[in-house]
Protein backbone atom coordinates (compact mmCIF):
# COMPACT_ATOMS: atom_id res chain seq x y z
CA UNK A 1 0.00 0.00 0.00
CA UNK A 2 1.19 3.64 -0.77
CA UNK A 3 1.01 6.93 0.18
CA UNK A 4 1.49 9.99 -1.45
CA UNK A 5 1.42 13.87 -0.79
CA UNK A 6 0.32 14.49 -4.37
CA UNK A 7 -0.79 12.05 -7.25
CA UNK A 8 -0.49 13.04 -11.07
CA UNK A 9 -3.16 11.34 -13.18
CA UNK A 10 -2.46 11.28 -16.91
CA UNK A 11 -5.08 10.83 -18.95
CA UNK A 12 -4.85 9.47 -23.25
CA UNK A 13 -8.25 9.52 -24.56
CA UNK A 14 -9.07 6.51 -26.74
CA UNK A 15 -5.07 5.54 -27.15
CA UNK A 16 -5.29 1.83 -28.03
CA UNK A 17 -3.92 -0.70 -25.75
CA UNK A 18 -3.11 -3.07 -28.27
CA UNK A 19 -0.94 -0.69 -30.10
CA UNK A 20 0.96 0.52 -27.10
CA UNK A 21 1.91 -2.75 -26.17
CA UNK A 22 2.86 -3.72 -29.73
CA UNK A 23 4.87 -0.53 -30.52
CA UNK A 24 5.95 -0.35 -26.82
CA UNK A 25 7.70 -3.69 -27.56
CA UNK A 26 9.13 -2.61 -30.62
CA UNK A 27 10.99 0.35 -29.09
CA UNK A 28 8.59 3.26 -30.78
CA UNK A 29 7.32 3.97 -27.10
CA UNK A 30 10.12 4.25 -24.85
CA UNK A 31 7.87 5.69 -21.84
CA UNK A 32 5.70 2.79 -21.92
CA UNK A 33 7.98 0.29 -22.33
CA UNK A 34 9.64 1.27 -19.28
CA UNK A 35 6.35 1.46 -17.46
CA UNK A 36 5.36 -2.17 -18.64
CA UNK A 37 8.50 -2.88 -16.70
CA UNK A 38 8.49 -0.80 -13.89
CA UNK A 39 5.05 0.09 -12.91
CA UNK A 40 1.72 -1.25 -11.72
CA UNK A 41 -0.44 -1.80 -14.90
CA UNK A 42 -3.51 -3.96 -16.46
CA UNK A 43 -6.60 -4.05 -18.33
CA UNK A 44 -9.12 -0.99 -18.10
CA UNK A 45 -13.15 -1.74 -18.19
CA UNK A 46 -15.72 0.69 -19.62
CA UNK A 47 -19.43 0.87 -19.50
CA UNK A 48 -20.72 -2.29 -21.88
CA UNK A 49 -22.12 -1.23 -25.39
CA UNK A 50 -21.83 2.54 -23.93
CA UNK A 51 -18.41 3.53 -23.69
CA UNK A 52 -18.15 5.68 -26.81
CA UNK A 53 -20.66 8.16 -24.48
CA UNK A 54 -19.76 7.38 -21.55
CA UNK A 55 -16.33 6.60 -20.22
CA UNK A 56 -15.51 10.14 -19.74
CA UNK A 57 -18.21 10.82 -17.44
CA UNK A 58 -18.26 7.54 -15.67
CA UNK A 59 -14.49 8.00 -14.83
CA UNK A 60 -15.72 11.68 -13.61
CA UNK A 61 -18.21 10.83 -11.58
CA UNK A 62 -17.15 7.45 -10.40
CA UNK A 63 -20.84 5.98 -11.41
CA UNK A 64 -22.77 4.27 -14.23
CA UNK A 65 -24.53 6.20 -17.27
CA UNK A 66 -27.43 4.82 -15.32
CA UNK A 67 -26.76 7.30 -12.46
CA UNK A 68 -24.95 10.57 -14.19
CA UNK A 69 -27.38 9.75 -17.27
CA UNK A 70 -24.99 10.86 -20.34
CA UNK A 71 -23.82 7.84 -22.90
CA UNK A 72 -23.92 9.89 -26.19
CA UNK A 73 -24.33 13.44 -27.67
CA UNK A 74 -27.79 12.60 -28.60
CA UNK A 75 -29.94 10.69 -26.81
CA UNK A 76 -34.27 10.15 -26.58
CA UNK A 77 -35.74 12.95 -24.48
CA UNK A 78 -38.15 11.33 -21.67
CA UNK A 79 -41.69 10.92 -22.70
CA UNK A 80 -40.64 12.09 -26.39
CA UNK A 81 -39.80 10.41 -30.07
CA UNK A 82 -37.80 13.15 -30.36
CA UNK A 83 -33.55 12.91 -29.63
CA UNK A 84 -31.86 16.15 -28.40
CA UNK A 85 -28.21 16.83 -28.32
CA UNK A 86 -26.93 16.17 -24.38
CA UNK A 87 -24.58 18.68 -23.22
CA UNK A 88 -21.88 18.24 -20.35
CA UNK A 89 -24.11 20.11 -18.34
CA UNK A 90 -26.82 17.72 -18.28
CA UNK A 91 -24.12 15.05 -16.58
CA UNK A 92 -26.06 14.21 -13.11
CA UNK A 93 -23.86 14.38 -10.19
CA UNK A 94 -20.57 16.16 -9.22
CA UNK A 95 -17.07 15.23 -10.79
CA UNK A 96 -14.86 13.93 -8.18
CA UNK A 97 -12.88 16.85 -7.72
CA UNK A 98 -15.89 18.95 -6.02
CA UNK A 99 -16.15 16.94 -2.75
CA UNK A 100 -12.25 16.68 -3.01
CA UNK A 101 -11.83 20.53 -3.09
CA UNK A 102 -14.94 20.64 -0.86
CA UNK A 103 -12.52 18.46 1.94
CA UNK A 104 -9.73 20.73 1.30
CA UNK A 105 -7.12 19.58 -1.20
CA UNK A 106 -5.88 21.46 -4.50
CA UNK A 107 -7.36 19.94 -7.31
CA UNK A 108 -6.07 20.87 -10.47
CA UNK A 109 -7.90 19.47 -13.82
CA UNK A 110 -7.12 20.36 -17.90
CA UNK A 111 -9.45 19.24 -20.42
CA UNK A 112 -11.55 15.95 -18.53
CA UNK A 113 -13.87 15.31 -21.90
CA UNK A 114 -17.36 15.71 -21.80
CA UNK A 115 -17.68 17.35 -17.86
CA UNK A 116 -19.17 20.84 -17.36
CA UNK A 117 -17.45 23.65 -15.07
CA UNK A 118 -18.19 22.37 -11.88
CA UNK A 119 -19.11 25.30 -9.74
CA UNK A 120 -19.40 25.67 -5.78
CA UNK A 121 -15.61 24.51 -5.07
CA UNK A 122 -12.22 25.67 -5.35
CA UNK A 123 -10.81 23.32 -7.99
CA UNK A 124 -9.51 24.97 -11.07
CA UNK A 125 -10.75 23.89 -13.87
CA UNK A 126 -9.77 24.44 -17.78
CA UNK A 127 -12.50 22.84 -20.34
CA UNK A 128 -12.40 22.07 -23.88
CA UNK A 129 -8.74 24.26 -24.36
CA UNK A 130 -7.28 21.19 -26.35
CA UNK A 131 -9.99 18.18 -26.76
CA UNK A 132 -11.59 16.20 -29.04
CA UNK A 133 -15.04 16.83 -30.29
CA UNK A 134 -15.46 19.85 -28.05
CA UNK A 135 -18.62 20.76 -26.17
CA UNK A 136 -17.68 24.69 -25.30
CA UNK A 137 -16.28 26.67 -28.40
CA UNK A 138 -14.80 29.16 -27.10
CA UNK A 139 -13.02 27.22 -24.03
CA UNK A 140 -13.79 27.66 -20.62
CA UNK A 141 -12.71 27.88 -17.09
CA UNK A 142 -13.02 27.99 -13.45
CA UNK A 143 -12.10 30.81 -12.32
CA UNK A 144 -13.27 32.95 -15.58
CA UNK A 145 -9.34 34.19 -15.91
CA UNK A 146 -7.63 31.59 -16.02
CA UNK A 147 -8.48 29.99 -19.69
CA UNK A 148 -7.37 33.83 -20.46
CA UNK A 149 -3.93 32.98 -18.81
CA UNK A 150 -3.53 29.47 -20.53
CA UNK A 151 -3.94 30.92 -23.85
CA UNK A 152 -1.84 33.69 -23.47
CA UNK A 153 0.95 31.51 -22.63
CA UNK A 154 0.36 28.74 -24.09
CA UNK A 155 -1.47 29.22 -27.23
CA UNK A 156 -4.68 28.60 -29.11
CA UNK A 157 -6.06 24.69 -30.09
CA UNK A 158 -4.18 24.71 -33.49
CA UNK A 159 -5.94 21.47 -34.27
CA UNK A 160 -9.89 22.59 -34.21
CA UNK A 161 -12.72 20.42 -35.15
CA UNK A 162 -10.40 17.45 -36.40
CA UNK A 163 -13.35 16.04 -38.59
CA UNK A 164 -12.71 19.34 -40.82
CA UNK A 165 -9.37 18.59 -42.86
CA UNK A 166 -8.64 17.57 -46.26
CA UNK A 167 -7.52 14.33 -47.62
CA UNK A 168 -4.30 14.93 -49.64
CA UNK A 169 -0.95 13.65 -48.41
CA UNK A 170 -0.46 17.65 -47.70
CA UNK A 171 -3.50 18.03 -45.79
CA UNK A 172 -2.94 15.00 -43.39
CA UNK A 173 0.61 15.87 -43.23
CA UNK A 174 -0.37 19.52 -41.81
CA UNK A 175 -3.44 17.81 -39.38
CA UNK A 176 -0.78 15.16 -38.13
CA UNK A 177 1.64 18.49 -37.11
CA UNK A 178 -0.86 19.94 -35.61
CA UNK A 179 -1.53 17.37 -33.56
CA UNK A 180 2.16 16.91 -31.97
CA UNK A 181 2.54 20.89 -32.00
CA UNK A 182 -0.90 20.42 -29.62
CA UNK A 183 0.50 17.45 -27.22
CA UNK A 184 3.23 19.67 -27.04
CA UNK A 185 1.52 23.05 -26.31
CA UNK A 186 -0.47 20.94 -23.23
CA UNK A 187 2.78 18.96 -21.83
CA UNK A 188 4.58 22.51 -21.62
CA UNK A 189 1.01 23.49 -19.89
CA UNK A 190 1.24 20.37 -17.87
CA UNK A 191 4.95 20.94 -16.82
CA UNK A 192 4.78 24.40 -15.65
CA UNK A 193 1.95 22.94 -13.13
CA UNK A 194 4.00 20.49 -12.11
CA UNK A 195 6.55 23.02 -11.40
CA UNK A 196 4.24 24.87 -9.38
CA UNK A 197 3.79 22.66 -6.91
CA UNK A 198 0.50 24.37 -5.76
CA UNK A 199 -1.63 21.21 -6.16
CA UNK A 200 -2.58 17.88 -4.34
CA UNK A 201 -4.41 16.21 -7.40
CA UNK A 202 -3.26 17.38 -11.14
CA UNK A 203 -5.58 15.41 -13.99
CA UNK A 204 -4.36 16.16 -17.26
CA UNK A 205 -6.08 14.49 -20.85
CA UNK A 206 -5.06 14.70 -23.84
CA UNK A 207 -6.80 14.03 -27.04
CA UNK A 208 -4.60 13.70 -29.88
CA UNK A 209 -4.64 10.03 -29.96
CA UNK A 210 -8.76 10.38 -29.86
CA UNK A 211 -7.99 12.67 -33.28
CA UNK A 212 -6.00 10.65 -35.15
CA UNK A 213 -7.23 7.40 -35.03
CA UNK A 214 -10.77 8.44 -36.63
CA UNK A 215 -9.02 10.77 -39.10
CA UNK A 216 -6.19 8.20 -39.62
CA UNK A 217 -6.95 4.65 -39.10
CA UNK A 218 -7.59 3.99 -43.15
CA UNK A 219 -3.39 5.49 -43.71
CA UNK A 220 -2.12 3.19 -40.52
CA UNK A 221 -3.97 -0.15 -41.40
CA UNK A 222 -3.17 -1.79 -44.77
CA UNK A 223 -6.01 -3.84 -44.88
CA UNK A 224 -8.90 -1.04 -44.57
CA UNK A 225 -10.71 -0.74 -47.71
CA UNK A 226 -9.62 3.11 -48.22
CA UNK A 227 -6.22 2.36 -47.54
CA UNK A 228 -4.03 4.58 -50.22
CA UNK A 229 -0.28 2.99 -50.44
CA UNK A 230 0.46 6.52 -51.93
CA UNK A 231 -0.69 8.31 -49.28
CA UNK A 232 0.45 5.83 -46.88
CA UNK A 233 4.24 6.28 -48.47
CA UNK A 234 3.90 10.25 -48.43
CA UNK A 235 2.82 10.61 -44.74
CA UNK A 236 4.26 7.42 -42.86
CA UNK A 237 2.00 6.08 -40.47
CA UNK A 238 -0.31 9.47 -38.68
CA UNK A 239 -1.17 6.62 -35.66
CA UNK A 240 2.30 5.86 -34.81
CA UNK A 241 3.58 9.28 -35.04
CA UNK A 242 1.13 10.73 -32.69
CA UNK A 243 1.21 8.10 -30.14
CA UNK A 244 5.05 8.53 -30.37
CA UNK A 245 4.39 12.37 -29.30
CA UNK A 246 2.31 11.22 -26.82
CA UNK A 247 4.64 8.67 -25.47
CA UNK A 248 7.24 11.50 -25.39
CA UNK A 249 4.71 13.87 -23.56
CA UNK A 250 4.26 11.30 -20.80
CA UNK A 251 8.10 10.49 -20.33
CA UNK A 252 7.64 13.94 -19.65
CA UNK A 253 5.85 14.26 -17.15
CA UNK A 254 6.71 11.71 -15.13
CA UNK A 255 10.53 13.19 -14.87
CA UNK A 256 8.86 16.57 -14.07
CA UNK A 257 6.31 14.94 -10.97
CA UNK A 258 9.65 13.51 -9.21
CA UNK A 259 9.78 10.76 -7.20
CA UNK A 260 7.32 12.06 -4.27
CA UNK A 261 4.34 11.82 -6.70
CA UNK A 262 2.08 9.10 -7.65
CA UNK A 263 1.72 9.19 -11.39
CA UNK A 264 -1.79 7.43 -12.89
CA UNK A 265 -1.66 6.69 -16.31
CA UNK A 266 -4.68 6.11 -18.01
CA UNK A 267 -5.48 5.33 -22.04
CA UNK A 268 -8.84 5.44 -21.75
CA UNK A 269 -10.58 3.06 -24.66
CA UNK A 270 -9.17 1.49 -28.05
CA UNK A 271 -9.67 2.77 -31.53
CA UNK A 272 -9.65 0.25 -34.52
CA UNK A 273 -11.53 0.17 -37.78
CA UNK A 274 -15.16 2.00 -37.95
CA UNK A 275 -16.74 -1.36 -39.26
CA UNK A 276 -20.21 -1.65 -37.80
CA UNK A 277 -23.94 -2.02 -38.82
CA UNK A 278 -25.25 1.04 -36.49
CA UNK A 279 -25.99 2.97 -39.99
CA UNK A 280 -28.17 0.08 -41.35
CA UNK A 281 -30.08 -1.25 -37.82
CA UNK A 282 -32.87 1.01 -38.23
CA UNK A 283 -34.14 -0.57 -41.38
CA UNK A 284 -32.96 -4.03 -40.34
CA UNK A 285 -35.54 -2.75 -37.54
CA UNK A 286 -38.61 -1.81 -39.63
CA UNK A 287 -38.50 -4.72 -41.61
CA UNK A 288 -37.95 -6.87 -38.32
CA UNK A 289 -41.09 -4.88 -37.25
CA UNK A 290 -42.84 -5.00 -39.99
CA UNK A 291 -42.93 -1.25 -40.75
CA UNK A 292 -42.67 1.01 -44.19
CA UNK A 293 -38.90 0.67 -45.56
CA UNK A 294 -37.82 4.11 -44.52
CA UNK A 295 -37.56 6.45 -47.11
CA UNK A 296 -34.58 8.92 -45.78
CA UNK A 297 -31.93 5.98 -44.42
CA UNK A 298 -29.12 7.42 -41.88
CA UNK A 299 -30.44 11.30 -42.99
CA UNK A 300 -28.60 10.73 -46.26
CA UNK A 301 -31.23 14.04 -47.32
CA UNK A 302 -29.27 15.90 -44.68
CA UNK A 303 -25.34 15.00 -46.41
CA UNK A 304 -25.20 18.23 -48.86
CA UNK A 305 -25.56 19.88 -45.59
CA UNK A 306 -23.02 18.07 -43.88
CA UNK A 307 -20.50 18.91 -47.02
CA UNK A 308 -20.89 22.51 -46.55
CA UNK A 309 -20.44 22.36 -43.35
CA UNK A 310 -17.23 20.70 -43.75
CA UNK A 311 -16.01 23.68 -46.48
CA UNK A 312 -16.97 26.18 -44.00
CA UNK A 313 -13.86 28.13 -42.97
CA UNK A 314 -12.68 26.95 -39.15
CA UNK A 315 -13.68 30.64 -37.49
CA UNK A 316 -17.11 30.86 -39.29
CA UNK A 317 -17.49 27.03 -38.58
CA UNK A 318 -17.03 27.69 -35.26
CA UNK A 319 -19.29 30.76 -34.38
CA UNK A 320 -22.17 28.77 -36.53
CA UNK A 321 -21.59 25.55 -34.43
CA UNK A 322 -24.50 26.05 -32.52
CA UNK A 323 -27.30 26.73 -34.99
CA UNK A 324 -26.27 24.01 -37.09
CA UNK A 325 -26.52 21.74 -33.96
CA UNK A 326 -30.13 23.36 -33.74
CA UNK A 327 -30.78 23.48 -37.24
CA UNK A 328 -30.11 19.49 -37.70
CA UNK A 329 -31.50 18.19 -34.79
CA UNK A 330 -34.98 19.78 -35.87
CA UNK A 331 -34.85 18.28 -39.52
CA UNK A 332 -33.49 14.69 -37.98
CA UNK A 333 -36.62 15.30 -35.21
CA UNK A 334 -39.39 15.49 -38.04
CA UNK A 335 -38.11 12.59 -39.38
CA UNK A 336 -37.68 9.94 -36.85
CA UNK A 337 -40.59 11.20 -34.45
CA UNK A 338 -42.85 10.78 -37.63
CA UNK A 339 -41.26 7.00 -38.01
CA UNK A 340 -40.94 5.88 -34.71
CA UNK A 341 -44.64 6.71 -33.58
CA UNK A 342 -45.85 3.39 -35.11
CA UNK A 343 -43.21 1.23 -34.30
CA UNK A 344 -42.66 -1.81 -31.92
CA UNK A 345 -39.07 -0.62 -31.85
CA UNK A 346 -36.87 1.50 -33.28
CA UNK A 347 -32.71 2.43 -33.32
CA UNK A 348 -31.62 4.95 -30.85
CA UNK A 349 -28.41 7.13 -31.08
CA UNK A 350 -25.33 5.46 -29.58
CA UNK A 351 -22.63 6.51 -31.62
CA UNK A 352 -21.42 3.78 -33.90
CA UNK A 353 -19.66 1.66 -32.28
CA UNK A 354 -22.70 -0.64 -31.28
CA UNK A 355 -25.99 -0.34 -32.26
CA UNK A 356 -29.09 0.63 -29.65
CA UNK A 357 -32.81 -0.28 -29.17
CA UNK A 358 -35.32 1.59 -28.22
CA UNK A 359 -38.74 -0.51 -27.51
CA UNK A 360 -42.31 1.61 -27.46
CA UNK A 361 -43.09 0.59 -24.00
CA UNK A 362 -47.17 1.56 -22.85
CA UNK A 363 -46.69 4.00 -20.16
CA UNK A 364 -43.44 5.54 -20.80
CA UNK A 365 -43.30 5.87 -24.80
CA UNK A 366 -46.40 8.45 -25.52
CA UNK A 367 -48.15 5.78 -28.13
CA UNK A 368 -46.26 2.44 -25.90
CA UNK A 369 -47.30 -0.51 -28.17
CA UNK A 370 -45.60 -3.12 -25.39
CA UNK A 371 -46.57 -3.52 -22.68
CA UNK A 372 -43.88 -3.83 -19.46
CA UNK A 373 -43.24 -7.30 -18.16
CA UNK A 374 -43.95 -10.03 -19.56
CA UNK A 375 -45.11 -8.82 -22.89
CA UNK A 376 -41.52 -6.87 -23.71
CA UNK A 377 -39.53 -9.43 -22.21
CA UNK A 378 -41.06 -11.98 -25.10
CA UNK A 379 -40.11 -8.96 -27.60
CA UNK A 380 -36.82 -8.72 -26.35
CA UNK A 381 -35.97 -12.38 -27.06
CA UNK A 382 -37.84 -12.48 -30.23
CA UNK A 383 -36.06 -9.24 -31.73
CA UNK A 384 -32.62 -10.90 -30.27
CA UNK A 385 -33.03 -13.92 -32.18
CA UNK A 386 -33.93 -12.43 -35.05
CA UNK A 387 -30.56 -10.15 -34.62
CA UNK A 388 -28.45 -13.06 -34.06
CA UNK A 389 -29.59 -14.71 -37.76
CA UNK A 390 -27.93 -11.69 -39.40
CA UNK A 391 -25.36 -12.02 -41.36
CA UNK A 392 -22.36 -9.90 -42.93
CA UNK A 393 -22.82 -11.46 -47.13
CA UNK A 394 -19.08 -10.14 -47.66
CA UNK A 395 -17.94 -12.60 -45.08
CA UNK A 396 -20.49 -15.05 -44.66
CA UNK A 397 -19.93 -14.55 -40.68
CA UNK A 398 -22.59 -13.42 -38.22
CA UNK A 399 -23.17 -9.78 -38.01
CA UNK A 400 -23.82 -9.20 -34.18
CA UNK A 401 -21.28 -10.92 -31.57
CA UNK A 402 -23.60 -10.08 -28.55
CA UNK A 403 -27.05 -8.67 -27.63
CA UNK A 404 -27.71 -6.97 -24.01
CA UNK A 405 -30.18 -5.66 -22.02
CA UNK A 406 -29.22 -2.76 -20.75
CA UNK A 407 -31.53 -3.32 -17.67
CA UNK A 408 -29.88 -5.85 -16.54
CA UNK A 409 -26.71 -4.40 -16.65
CA UNK A 410 -26.70 -0.98 -15.49
CA UNK A 411 -29.07 0.57 -12.23
CA UNK A 412 -29.85 3.27 -11.26
CA UNK A 413 -32.19 6.47 -11.25
CA UNK A 414 -31.55 7.46 -14.83
CA UNK A 415 -31.33 3.82 -16.39
CA UNK A 416 -35.47 4.54 -17.98
CA UNK A 417 -33.13 6.99 -20.57
CA UNK A 418 -31.23 4.31 -21.53
CA UNK A 419 -31.48 1.98 -24.52
CA UNK A 420 -33.35 -0.81 -23.87
CA UNK A 421 -31.00 -3.52 -25.84
CA UNK A 422 -26.87 -2.88 -26.86
CA UNK A 423 -26.20 -4.70 -29.98
CA UNK A 424 -22.33 -5.73 -29.88
CA UNK A 425 -21.62 -5.85 -34.22
CA UNK A 426 -18.75 -8.07 -35.60
CA UNK A 427 -16.25 -6.13 -36.62
CA UNK A 428 -14.31 -8.26 -37.89
CA UNK A 429 -14.76 -6.57 -41.83
CA UNK A 430 -16.06 -3.88 -43.33
CA UNK A 431 -20.48 -4.34 -43.30
CA UNK A 432 -22.35 -3.24 -46.52
CA UNK A 433 -24.59 -5.61 -47.26
CA UNK A 434 -26.65 -7.61 -44.43
CA UNK A 435 -28.97 -10.39 -44.99
CA UNK A 436 -31.32 -12.91 -43.00
CA UNK A 437 -34.53 -14.84 -43.33
CA UNK A 438 -36.27 -11.93 -41.39
CA UNK A 439 -34.75 -9.40 -43.76
CA UNK A 440 -33.93 -10.44 -46.68
CA UNK A 441 -31.29 -8.45 -48.13
CA UNK A 442 -30.15 -4.87 -46.80
CA UNK A 443 -27.27 -2.72 -48.57
CA UNK A 444 -25.90 0.17 -47.39
CA UNK A 445 -22.59 2.05 -47.63
CA UNK A 446 -20.81 3.71 -44.65
CA UNK A 447 -20.28 7.04 -45.72
CA UNK A 448 -18.62 9.09 -42.71
CA UNK A 449 -15.29 10.76 -42.49
CA UNK A 450 -14.09 8.87 -39.73
CA UNK A 451 -12.83 6.31 -40.84
CA UNK A 452 -11.50 4.42 -37.27
CA UNK A 453 -13.60 3.80 -34.15
CA UNK A 454 -14.04 2.49 -30.80
CA UNK A 455 -13.60 -0.21 -28.40
CA UNK A 456 -13.96 -0.61 -25.07
CA UNK A 457 -11.10 -1.88 -23.14
CA UNK A 458 -8.59 0.56 -22.04
CA UNK A 459 -5.01 0.20 -19.88
CA UNK A 460 -3.51 2.03 -16.76
CA UNK A 461 -0.37 2.29 -15.05
CA UNK A 462 0.31 3.62 -11.78
CA UNK A 463 4.08 4.37 -10.52
CA UNK A 464 5.04 5.42 -7.28
CA UNK A 465 8.36 4.21 -5.30
CA UNK A 466 6.57 2.13 -2.90
CA UNK A 467 4.44 0.47 -5.42
CA UNK A 468 4.97 -2.93 -6.36
CA UNK A 469 5.25 -3.33 -10.00
CA UNK A 470 3.81 -6.50 -12.24
CA UNK A 471 0.08 -6.78 -14.07
CA UNK A 472 -2.64 -6.39 -11.78
CA UNK A 473 -4.67 -9.51 -11.38
CA UNK A 474 -8.37 -7.77 -12.66
CA UNK A 475 -9.26 -5.67 -15.50
CA UNK A 476 -10.17 -1.91 -13.45
CA UNK A 477 -13.56 -0.18 -14.07
CA UNK A 478 -13.03 3.64 -15.20
CA UNK A 479 -15.59 3.58 -12.92
CA UNK A 480 -12.63 3.11 -10.13
CA UNK A 481 -10.17 5.65 -10.40
CA UNK A 482 -12.23 8.36 -8.11
CA UNK A 483 -12.31 6.60 -5.13
CA UNK A 484 -8.47 5.61 -5.82
CA UNK A 485 -7.79 9.17 -6.00
CA UNK A 486 -10.07 9.54 -2.78
CA UNK A 487 -8.26 7.13 -0.85
CA UNK A 488 -4.74 8.27 -2.25
CA UNK A 489 -5.71 11.96 -0.81
CA UNK A 490 -7.11 10.57 2.66
CA UNK A 491 -10.51 11.76 1.85
CA UNK A 492 -13.49 9.33 2.93
CA UNK A 493 -17.17 9.33 3.21
CA UNK A 494 -17.29 10.05 -0.66
CA UNK A 495 -20.05 7.54 -2.11
CA UNK A 496 -18.87 5.95 -5.87
CA UNK A 497 -20.03 2.67 -7.71
CA UNK A 498 -16.61 1.99 -8.53
CA UNK A 499 -14.37 0.13 -5.80
CA UNK A 500 -10.29 1.65 -4.77
CA UNK A 501 -8.20 -0.37 -7.59
CA UNK A 502 -6.36 -3.34 -4.93
CA UNK A 503 -2.75 -2.84 -4.31
CA UNK A 504 -2.80 1.29 -5.35
CA UNK A 505 -4.97 2.90 -2.62
CA UNK A 506 -4.50 2.66 1.19
CA UNK A 507 -6.17 0.69 3.24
Amino acid sequence: MISARRVLLIGLDAYDPDLLQRWAADGALPTFRRLLACSLFGPTTTPTGLFVGAVWPSFATGVSPARHGRYCYRQLAAGTYRDVFVHPDAVIGDPFWVPFSRAGRRVVTVDIPKIAPARGCDARQVIDWESHDRDFAPPVSHPKGLIREITRSFGYDPVGDCDRHGHSAEEFGELVGRLVRRAEAKTALAEHLIAARDWDLLAVVFAESHCVGHQCWHIHDPSHPRHDGALAAAVGDPVRTVYAALDAAVGRLLAAAGEDTTVIVLASHGMGPHYDASFLLDEILARLDGAEPLADRGGESLAPLRRLWRSLPEPAARILRPLRRTLGARLESRRVVRQRRGRTFFAVPNNDAWGAVRLNVCGREPLGRVAPGAELDAVCERLERDLRELMNVATGEPLVRDVVRADRLFSGPAAGGLPDLLIEWNRSAPISVVSSPGIGTVRGEYRGIRTGDHHGDGMFFATCPDLPAGRHGRPVSVMDFAPTLARLLGIDGVAFEGTPIEGLSRP
